[in-house]
């Protein structure tokens, strides 16, 4: 059973890790967006950039707290730590949807069309390689010509 919590806490510090990359980046670019018409933004504890920051600065402490409920193996503790952990690894997922979709409605108002992106184009392979700078390669178009198979064959009578 130790072994299980082991891989699971492992697991959940790397997602995290990464979870955690990904967040303080989208504080980043939503803190970028311009809100109306001013022309700087007034920088508090409040701002996406150092909200999310401060959001992470409290996550990991209480990520550690919660793996180190799981080492002396009391009950309480141990469904205390699960608790906590999953807890927390749910609040992350949460803040990451959250902040992709107030990204995604601060991009479409800028474009002027007003309405975000659907679900099914933000899922689009592109948009996800576009997002992290990777190259995008096009679809192959079938060739209008007409190969050797699908020719019908000369009738000979």
């Amino acid at each position: 059973m130790n072994e299980i919590l082991f891989f699971g806490v492992i697991f959940g510090g790397i997602f995290s890790l990464f979870s955690s990359l990904v967040l303080v980046h989208m504080g980043l670019l939503i803190d970028r967006f311009p809100d109306g018409n001013e022309q700087a933004r007034e920088r508090s504890i409040w701002s996406p950039r150092e909200f999310t920051r401060y959001a992470v600065m409290i996550y990991w402490p209480m990520y550690i707290a919660g793996a180190a409920m799981l080492v002396p193996g009391t009950r309480v503790l141990t469904v205390a730590g699960i608790a906590t952990l999953f807890g927390l690894i749910l609040f992350m997922i949460t803040a990451l949807v959250f902040s992709g979709a107030t990204y995604n409605l601060m991009r479409a108002q800028r474009k002027g069309s007003g309405s975000p992106l659907v679900i099914g184009s933000v899922m689009k392979p592109q948009s996800i390689l576009r997002a992290f700078r990777l190259p995008v390669q096009s679809r192959k178009t079938p060739s209008t010509r007409s190969s050797q198979v699908s020719r019908p064959a000369p009738i000979e009578e």
